[in-house]
């Protein structure tokens, strides 16, 4: 027997609101700091300018080349290690949203080291002034005041303090 894969397709069928919780989550995740964030990435422009492809063989992969871009922000973004980062994918459906994953509760993620194996496939094809030039390229119709933004960026960085 094969087992239902998109419960999507289901929901409009079935009359329990058990199946309204992931709507419910999708609006919440829209209106919190994450969904903004992730409104403002240009995910798959960035996953192309990586070249980053889907696997077409053997076992079909949790992230998708979008994912992998956004798990690498969320990785930033919390600052947790890779098994802090795969303990909270695993129970936080905002994260999961965020990757545009969902990780089933009976089967959630166990080899943490899969974060560090995205890095190192990302960081290989790294450019950083075209990534740049795409974020800046988005994000340039949000920017009303750039140069209060530099003013800011500028004093930002004189406030940090560096380990001697």
């Amino acid at each position: 027997m094969r087992k239902v894969q998109k419960i999507s397709k289901l929901e409009p069928t079935i009359g329990f609101t058990e199946f309204n919780i992931y709507t419910d989550y999708g609006q919440s995740f829209l209106s919190s700091e994450l969904g903004r964030l992730k409104s403002l990435l240009p995910l798959a422009s960035l996953a192309k300018a990586l070249d980053l492809k889907e696997n077409r063989k053997g076992r079909p992969s949790y992230f998708s080349p979008e994912s992998k871009i956004a798990l690498m922000f969320l990785k930033s973004y919390t600052g947790f290690s890779d098994r802090a980062l795969v303990t909270h994918l695993n129970t936080n459906i905002h994260y999961q949203l965020f990757c545009g994953i969902r990780i089933h509760s009976l089967n959630p993620l166990t080899h943490f080291k899969i974060i560090s194996e995205i890095r190192c496939e990302t960081g290989k094809k790294l450019d950083i002034d075209s990534l740049q030039q795409i974020l800046a390229d988005s994000w340039k119709p949000h920017l009303e005041h750039p140069s209060i933004m530099m003013t800011d960026a500028t004093c930002y960085e004189s406030a940090i303090r560096f380990p001697h």
